[in-house]
């Protein structure tokens, strides 16, 4: 009889990833049977139904292009990044190629470099002269101890979208502001209670303070994180600290932002309130933008984009919100035509093109920007040409650096972002306590390494 002889209590990642890894093992034994004539064959794992849809798409061309190659897409959704998993802790079953989420990326990395179910792509991109062809900050939150596992799918630039009529109504024009000063001096001036029963009918912002999206989108901005390049935690810095310090004010100081109506920004009662006039703008990273499209039409030409406000004159103007990236796993066995499906999906003008008139995704490739679409007005937007204002936006976007402790960290940060919004603790105490905890996680699964 088939034993696992594993310890629960000293398994290294805990005992969620053991049970997880027993069943993976357990249903792949009757899953999977490759044979070693499908040395032609390409499985591409998927977790984003219109990432899906639009391989399906094209990767019948690339078999065309390639005779002899079965490439298979399998769309997992959201239980996709579980499965890798297991099939990396167990060295079998993994895909030769897939996409991970930026928020999920630090699962795969905890443990011995090499033992990183990725293989490292700094040398391909290096030596194919790719470095120099994408936006080099969109390689951070993919790249961890100097080496590249992943290739960025989108950039994610984050704009500030607001309601043109109803900032006007109010006496602001938005495109004179500049500074976070200036969208507060706005934002009091467009946050009202119309009817007069003392209650706030419209507020200048939307802001989550349940997550760390708004937040963190802010942080970055200033060109802080929660690790900075040697995976050291900085998320207690005084930059981080002030820059909560600021997002609590704009609750409850200036009181011109709304929390977020539901779960997340794109909740249906979010655009219920969007549509009822009691949002006025909202932190939009591109994807959102086609999110919006889709879920609200009937509110086409009432938006305008506009780079977000600096800290300082003169200071960045976006932020990054959101990724995915595509890799190629250890167990692959033919990686030089893994590599090419890669480029393929990844750097294909006329893909990026078509991703971008679907989703509004702007795609790292810089030589992809000069195309048409990128410069046609947007109806949504009332004509502006929303295209042009991201790539201009896109070379000054934030590193965002990478760490294996990222989930357990966003998870604990929410918490503190809450609990300093809602005043049980300040600001500093927050960020204070919520660093100490995961240092202390960091240093106990180290310990936990070094036991091995």
């Amino acid at each position: 009889m088939f034993r696992l002889l594993i310890d629960a209590d000293s398994f290294p990642l805990g005992k969620g990833p053991m049970v997880m890894l027993i069943l993976f093992l357990i249903s792949t034994i009757f899953i999977f049977a490759r044979s070693e004539e499908q040395g032609q064959k390409l499985e591409f794992w998927i977790f984003a139904n219109t990432h899906f849809e639009e391989y399906q798409t094209r990767v019948p061309i690339f078999e065309a292009e390639n005779p002899g190659v079965n490439v298979q897409l399998i769309n997992f959704g959201g239980t996709m990044h579980d499965k890798l998993l297991a099939a990396m802790l167990s060295n079998f079953g993994a895909p030769d190629l897939v996409e991970v989420e930026i928020t999920s990326i630090g699962r795969f990395l905890k443990g011995a470099i090499d033992e990183v179910g990725f293989v490292d792509l700094r040398p391909r991109l290096e030596s194919e002269g790719w470095m120099e062809k994408l936006v080099v900050s969109r390689f951070t939150p993919w790249s961890y101890r100097g080496r590249i596992y992943g290739i960025p799918h989108d950039l994610h630039p984050v704009v500030l979208l607001y309601r043109d009529d109803l900032f006007k109504a109010a006496g602001v024009e938005m495109t004179e502001v500049e500074t976070w000063d200036d969208f507060i001096a706005a934002g009091k001036k467009a946050t009202r209670d119309l009817d007069g029963d003392g209650t706030v009918d419209q507020h200048a912002i939307v802001l989550d303070r349940r997550t760390e999206s708004d937040y963190f989108s802010l942080l970055l901005q200033q060109g802080g994180g929660f690790f900075d390049e040697e995976g050291n935690v900085i998320i207690d810095s005084e930059l981080a600290i002030e820059t909560l310090e600021f997002f609590v004010s704009l609750f409850n100081e200036h009181k011109i932002a709304t929390p977020v109506y539901g779960t997340w920004h794109g909740d249906p009662s979010n655009f219920a309130a969007m549509q009822d006039g009691k949002i006025l703008s909202i932190l939009a990273p591109d994807w959102y933008v086609g999110i919006l499209k889709s879920q609200v039409p009937q509110m086409a030409g009432k938006w305008k984009a506009i780079s977000m406000p600096a800290w300082k004159p003169g200071d960045r103007r976006t932020t990054t919100r959101g990724g995915t990236m595509i890799g190629i796993t250890t167990q692959c066995k033919n990686p030089d035509r893994a590599w090419e499906l890669l480029k393929f999906t990844y750097f294909d003008r006329g893909g990026l093109v078509n991703r971008y008139e679907t989703t509004r995704i702007i795609p790292p490739l810089k030589s992809a920007w000069d195309a048409p679409i990128f410069k046609e007005p947007d109806l949504y937007l009332g004509g502006q040409p929303l295209g042009e204002l991201f790539i201009e936006l896109a070379p000054d976007l934030p590193p965002r650096y990478q760490n294996p402790y990222w989930s357990e960290g966003a998870d604990l940060l929410n918490d503190a972002i809450f609990a300093a919004v809602t005043e049980k603790q300040t600001s500093r105490e927050a960020l204070t306590e919520l660093a100490a905890k995961v240092r202390a996680l960091i240093a106990k699964d180290q310990g936990r390494w070094r036991d091995l």
